[in-house]
Protein backbone atom coordinates (compact mmCIF):
# COMPACT_ATOMS: atom_id res chain seq x y z
CA UNK A 1 0.00 0.00 0.00
CA UNK A 2 1.31 3.44 -0.92
CA UNK A 3 2.48 5.49 2.06
CA UNK A 4 0.46 8.68 2.51
CA UNK A 5 2.31 11.96 2.27
CA UNK A 6 3.78 13.38 5.46
CA UNK A 7 2.04 16.65 6.30
CA UNK A 8 4.10 19.62 7.54
CA UNK A 9 3.40 23.02 9.02
CA UNK A 10 5.97 25.61 7.91
CA UNK A 11 6.74 28.35 10.44
CA UNK A 12 8.53 30.92 8.31
CA UNK A 13 8.27 31.26 4.54
CA UNK A 14 11.58 32.92 3.61
CA UNK A 15 14.29 31.84 1.20
CA UNK A 16 15.29 28.59 2.91
CA UNK A 17 11.64 27.54 3.26
CA UNK A 18 11.08 28.14 -0.46
CA UNK A 19 14.14 26.04 -1.37
CA UNK A 20 12.99 23.22 0.88
CA UNK A 21 9.42 23.36 -0.45
CA UNK A 22 10.65 23.06 -4.05
CA UNK A 23 12.54 19.89 -3.19
CA UNK A 24 9.62 18.43 -1.26
CA UNK A 25 7.43 19.07 -4.28
CA UNK A 26 9.86 17.10 -6.44
CA UNK A 27 10.20 14.25 -3.96
CA UNK A 28 6.48 13.55 -3.85
CA UNK A 29 6.51 12.20 -0.30
CA UNK A 30 5.47 15.33 1.57
CA UNK A 31 2.68 17.88 1.69
CA UNK A 32 2.62 21.34 3.23
CA UNK A 33 -0.58 21.49 5.27
CA UNK A 34 -0.17 24.84 7.01
CA UNK A 35 1.98 27.95 6.73
CA UNK A 36 2.61 30.97 8.89
CA UNK A 37 4.91 33.93 8.37
CA UNK A 38 5.31 37.19 10.27
CA UNK A 39 4.40 38.98 7.03
CA UNK A 40 1.04 37.61 5.92
CA UNK A 41 1.61 38.49 2.26
CA UNK A 42 4.67 36.27 2.10
CA UNK A 43 2.73 33.36 3.61
CA UNK A 44 -0.05 33.84 1.06
CA UNK A 45 2.41 33.85 -1.84
CA UNK A 46 4.14 30.77 -0.44
CA UNK A 47 0.80 28.93 -0.11
CA UNK A 48 -0.20 29.84 -3.68
CA UNK A 49 3.01 28.25 -4.90
CA UNK A 50 3.31 25.23 -2.62
CA UNK A 51 -0.07 24.74 -0.96
CA UNK A 52 -1.08 24.79 2.67
CA UNK A 53 -3.58 26.70 4.75
CA UNK A 54 -2.43 30.23 5.61
CA UNK A 55 -2.73 30.68 9.35
CA UNK A 56 -3.00 33.89 11.35
CA UNK A 57 -0.79 32.67 14.21
CA UNK A 58 1.92 30.04 14.75
CA UNK A 59 -0.42 28.43 17.31
CA UNK A 60 -3.08 27.93 14.63
CA UNK A 61 -0.60 26.39 12.17
CA UNK A 62 0.93 24.02 14.71
CA UNK A 63 -2.43 22.96 16.18
CA UNK A 64 -4.13 21.82 12.97
CA UNK A 65 -5.05 18.14 13.42
CA UNK A 66 -3.71 17.26 9.97
CA UNK A 67 -0.18 18.48 10.81
CA UNK A 68 2.25 15.63 11.60
CA UNK A 69 5.41 17.69 11.98
CA UNK A 70 6.54 21.31 12.12
CA UNK A 71 9.46 22.83 10.22
CA UNK A 72 10.78 26.04 11.82
CA UNK A 73 12.58 28.33 9.39
CA UNK A 74 12.57 31.75 11.06
CA UNK A 75 15.55 33.65 12.46
CA UNK A 76 17.25 31.98 15.40
CA UNK A 77 16.09 34.53 17.95
CA UNK A 78 12.60 32.93 17.72
CA UNK A 79 13.60 29.26 17.47
CA UNK A 80 13.25 28.41 21.16
CA UNK A 81 9.91 30.20 21.43
CA UNK A 82 8.35 28.32 18.53
CA UNK A 83 9.88 24.98 19.47
CA UNK A 84 8.38 25.33 22.94
CA UNK A 85 5.00 26.04 21.34
CA UNK A 86 5.28 22.88 19.23
CA UNK A 87 6.34 20.73 22.16
CA UNK A 88 3.46 21.95 24.33
CA UNK A 89 1.10 21.14 21.42
CA UNK A 90 2.76 17.70 21.15
CA UNK A 91 3.86 18.25 17.57
CA UNK A 92 7.26 16.92 16.39
CA UNK A 93 9.78 19.58 15.33
CA UNK A 94 12.54 19.97 12.76
CA UNK A 95 14.23 23.31 13.49
CA UNK A 96 16.74 25.10 11.28
CA UNK A 97 20.26 25.81 12.44
CA UNK A 98 21.56 27.41 14.52
CA UNK A 99 19.25 25.44 16.78
CA UNK A 100 19.02 28.14 19.45
CA UNK A 101 20.82 31.31 20.54
CA UNK A 102 23.00 29.44 23.03
CA UNK A 103 23.52 26.11 24.78
CA UNK A 104 21.33 27.10 27.72
CA UNK A 105 18.32 27.57 25.44
CA UNK A 106 19.04 24.28 23.68
CA UNK A 107 19.28 22.39 26.96
CA UNK A 108 15.95 23.83 28.10
CA UNK A 109 14.21 22.84 24.84
CA UNK A 110 15.54 19.28 24.87
CA UNK A 111 14.62 18.88 28.55
CA UNK A 112 11.05 20.00 27.80
CA UNK A 113 10.89 17.65 24.80
CA UNK A 114 12.01 14.74 26.98
CA UNK A 115 9.39 15.50 29.62
CA UNK A 116 6.62 15.78 27.04
CA UNK A 117 7.84 12.85 24.90
CA UNK A 118 8.03 14.96 21.72
CA UNK A 119 10.48 14.52 18.84
CA UNK A 120 12.76 17.55 18.34
CA UNK A 121 15.73 17.67 15.96
CA UNK A 122 18.04 20.26 14.45
CA UNK A 123 17.79 20.60 10.66
CA UNK A 124 21.51 20.05 10.09
CA UNK A 125 21.04 18.61 6.59
CA UNK A 126 24.76 17.84 6.09
CA UNK A 127 24.56 14.69 8.21
CA UNK A 128 21.42 13.34 6.58
CA UNK A 129 23.35 13.06 3.33
CA UNK A 130 25.64 10.33 2.15
CA UNK A 131 28.80 12.29 1.29
CA UNK A 132 29.46 13.34 4.90
CA UNK A 133 28.57 9.87 6.18
CA UNK A 134 30.96 8.29 3.66
CA UNK A 135 33.80 10.53 4.88
CA UNK A 136 33.12 9.45 8.46
CA UNK A 137 33.14 5.81 7.40
CA UNK A 138 36.46 6.19 5.55
CA UNK A 139 37.99 7.56 8.74
CA UNK A 140 36.55 4.75 10.86
CA UNK A 141 38.02 2.24 8.41
CA UNK A 142 41.46 3.86 8.67
CA UNK A 143 41.58 4.44 4.93
CA UNK A 144 44.05 7.37 5.20
CA UNK A 145 45.98 5.99 8.16
CA UNK A 146 46.42 8.09 11.29
CA UNK A 147 44.77 11.49 10.84
CA UNK A 148 47.36 14.24 11.27
CA UNK A 149 45.25 17.33 10.63
CA UNK A 150 42.16 18.83 9.02
CA UNK A 151 41.19 22.16 7.53
CA UNK A 152 37.81 23.62 6.67
CA UNK A 153 37.09 26.80 4.71
CA UNK A 154 33.66 28.40 4.36
CA UNK A 155 34.14 31.98 3.18
CA UNK A 156 31.89 34.05 0.93
CA UNK A 157 31.28 37.77 0.56
CA UNK A 158 27.78 37.73 2.00
CA UNK A 159 27.80 40.84 4.23
CA UNK A 160 27.56 43.41 1.46
CA UNK A 161 25.57 46.68 1.49
CA UNK A 162 21.89 45.81 1.24
CA UNK A 163 22.42 42.22 2.42
CA UNK A 164 19.78 40.30 4.35
CA UNK A 165 19.69 41.98 7.79
CA UNK A 166 19.66 38.62 9.58
CA UNK A 167 23.35 38.28 8.66
CA UNK A 168 24.51 41.37 10.53
CA UNK A 169 21.97 42.29 13.19
CA UNK A 170 22.62 40.99 16.72
CA UNK A 171 18.90 40.97 17.51
CA UNK A 172 18.45 38.48 14.65
CA UNK A 173 21.44 36.38 15.83
CA UNK A 174 23.64 37.55 12.98
CA UNK A 175 27.31 36.86 12.40
CA UNK A 176 29.46 34.45 10.43
CA UNK A 177 29.77 31.88 13.21
CA UNK A 178 26.06 31.29 13.71
CA UNK A 179 25.14 31.46 10.03
CA UNK A 180 27.88 29.39 8.39
CA UNK A 181 30.56 28.63 11.00
CA UNK A 182 28.19 26.18 12.66
CA UNK A 183 28.68 23.85 9.68
CA UNK A 184 32.44 23.66 10.11
CA UNK A 185 32.27 23.19 13.88
CA UNK A 186 29.64 20.46 13.47
CA UNK A 187 31.66 18.75 10.73
CA UNK A 188 34.72 18.51 12.95
CA UNK A 189 32.63 17.38 15.91
CA UNK A 190 30.94 14.61 13.93
CA UNK A 191 34.28 13.31 12.63
CA UNK A 192 36.52 13.74 15.69
CA UNK A 193 34.27 14.33 18.71
CA UNK A 194 34.51 17.01 21.37
CA UNK A 195 37.87 18.82 21.27
CA UNK A 196 39.89 19.27 24.43
CA UNK A 197 40.14 22.98 23.61
CA UNK A 198 38.72 25.45 21.10
CA UNK A 199 40.39 28.75 20.19
CA UNK A 200 38.68 31.48 18.19
CA UNK A 201 40.16 34.69 16.82
CA UNK A 202 37.60 36.86 15.08
CA UNK A 203 37.02 40.24 13.49
CA UNK A 204 33.85 42.07 14.37
CA UNK A 205 31.46 43.64 11.91
CA UNK A 206 29.58 46.06 14.11
CA UNK A 207 28.20 44.04 17.01
CA UNK A 208 28.57 40.63 15.33
CA UNK A 209 31.48 38.62 13.94
CA UNK A 210 32.36 39.11 10.29
CA UNK A 211 34.94 36.33 10.17
CA UNK A 212 36.98 34.05 12.41
CA UNK A 213 39.77 31.51 12.54
CA UNK A 214 38.88 28.59 14.80
CA UNK A 215 41.27 25.93 16.06
CA UNK A 216 39.77 22.77 17.53
CA UNK A 217 42.52 20.94 19.41
CA UNK A 218 42.49 17.16 19.84
CA UNK A 219 45.13 14.94 21.49
CA UNK A 220 46.83 14.03 18.18
CA UNK A 221 45.58 16.61 15.67
CA UNK A 222 44.10 20.07 15.22
CA UNK A 223 41.25 21.17 12.98
CA UNK A 224 41.63 24.68 11.52
CA UNK A 225 38.47 26.46 10.38
CA UNK A 226 38.49 29.61 8.24
CA UNK A 227 35.05 31.25 8.34
CA UNK A 228 34.07 34.53 6.69
CA UNK A 229 31.08 36.40 5.37
CA UNK A 230 33.31 39.32 4.32
CA UNK A 231 35.63 37.73 1.73
CA UNK A 232 35.38 34.99 -0.87
CA UNK A 233 37.71 32.05 -0.29
CA UNK A 234 35.34 29.25 -1.27
CA UNK A 235 34.28 26.15 0.62
CA UNK A 236 36.11 22.87 1.22
CA UNK A 237 37.00 20.44 4.02
CA UNK A 238 40.31 18.58 3.76
CA UNK A 239 41.70 15.86 6.02
CA UNK A 240 45.29 14.62 5.91
CA UNK A 241 46.60 11.33 7.21
CA UNK A 242 49.75 9.23 7.27
CA UNK A 243 48.60 7.22 4.22
CA UNK A 244 46.42 9.59 2.26
CA UNK A 245 43.91 12.42 2.35
CA UNK A 246 40.23 13.24 1.92
CA UNK A 247 38.80 16.27 0.14
CA UNK A 248 35.17 17.39 0.29
CA UNK A 249 34.21 20.43 -1.84
CA UNK A 250 31.14 22.38 -0.66
CA UNK A 251 31.22 20.21 2.44
CA UNK A 252 28.06 21.50 4.12
CA UNK A 253 25.97 20.41 1.10
CA UNK A 254 28.33 17.95 -0.56
CA UNK A 255 27.28 15.45 -3.16
CA UNK A 256 30.84 14.22 -3.69
CA UNK A 257 34.05 13.41 -1.83
CA UNK A 258 37.44 12.05 -2.88
CA UNK A 259 39.94 9.85 -1.07
CA UNK A 260 43.60 9.50 -2.07
CA UNK A 261 45.82 6.75 -0.69
CA UNK A 262 46.60 3.07 -1.25
CA UNK A 263 42.93 2.43 -2.11
CA UNK A 264 41.68 5.67 -3.71
CA UNK A 265 37.96 6.23 -4.03
CA UNK A 266 35.65 8.80 -5.55
CA UNK A 267 32.16 9.17 -4.13
CA UNK A 268 29.41 10.97 -6.02
CA UNK A 269 25.64 10.94 -5.70
CA UNK A 270 22.87 13.04 -7.20
CA UNK A 271 20.04 13.40 -4.68
CA UNK A 272 17.63 16.02 -3.40
CA UNK A 273 19.52 16.94 -0.24
CA UNK A 274 16.71 18.67 1.65
CA UNK A 275 14.19 16.05 0.62
CA UNK A 276 16.45 13.33 1.99
CA UNK A 277 16.59 15.14 5.33
CA UNK A 278 12.81 15.45 5.43
CA UNK A 279 12.30 11.83 4.32
CA UNK A 280 14.46 10.53 7.14
CA UNK A 281 12.95 12.86 9.72
CA UNK A 282 9.39 11.91 8.72
CA UNK A 283 10.28 8.23 8.96
CA UNK A 284 11.67 8.67 12.47
CA UNK A 285 8.58 10.60 13.57
CA UNK A 286 6.24 7.96 12.19
CA UNK A 287 8.26 5.29 13.97
CA UNK A 288 7.39 7.06 17.21
CA UNK A 289 10.91 8.15 18.09
CA UNK A 290 11.31 11.08 20.48
CA UNK A 291 14.77 12.05 19.25
CA UNK A 292 16.74 11.68 16.05
CA UNK A 293 19.05 8.70 15.54
CA UNK A 294 21.04 10.75 13.05
CA UNK A 295 21.34 14.01 15.00
CA UNK A 296 20.72 13.25 18.69
CA UNK A 297 20.46 16.09 21.21
CA UNK A 298 23.96 15.44 22.58
CA UNK A 299 25.60 16.58 19.35
CA UNK A 300 23.51 19.71 19.01
CA UNK A 301 24.21 20.65 22.64
CA UNK A 302 27.95 20.04 22.27
CA UNK A 303 28.17 22.26 19.18
CA UNK A 304 26.13 25.02 20.83
CA UNK A 305 28.57 24.92 23.78
CA UNK A 306 31.54 25.20 21.41
CA UNK A 307 29.97 28.17 19.63
CA UNK A 308 29.17 29.82 22.96
CA UNK A 309 32.87 29.58 23.82
CA UNK A 310 33.88 31.01 20.43
CA UNK A 311 31.55 33.96 20.95
CA UNK A 312 32.89 34.46 24.47
CA UNK A 313 36.43 34.68 23.10
CA UNK A 314 35.36 37.16 20.41
CA UNK A 315 33.17 39.23 22.73
CA UNK A 316 29.95 38.67 20.76
CA UNK A 317 26.90 38.87 23.03
CA UNK A 318 23.31 38.77 21.79
CA UNK A 319 20.46 40.82 23.29
CA UNK A 320 19.08 39.27 26.44
CA UNK A 321 22.11 37.08 27.15
CA UNK A 322 23.40 39.28 30.00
Amino acid sequence: MEQKKFRWAFIGCGGIAVTVARELEQSGGHEIAAVWNRTAGRAEEFARQFGGRVCETPQEAVSLPSVEGVYIAVTADRHAEYMELCIRCHKPVLCEKPFTVNAGEAERIFALARREGVYVSEAMWTWHNEAACRVREWLRQGRIGQVTGARGVYAYEMARPGCNPRLILPEMIGGALMDIGVYGVRYAYELFGMPRRILCRGELLGAVDGEERITMEYPELSVELDISMKEHRGEVFEITGTRGSIRVPMFHMAKSASLTGPEPEEFSQEVLLYAREFDRTAREIREGLTQSRILPPEGTLAVMELMDECRRQMGVVYPGEG
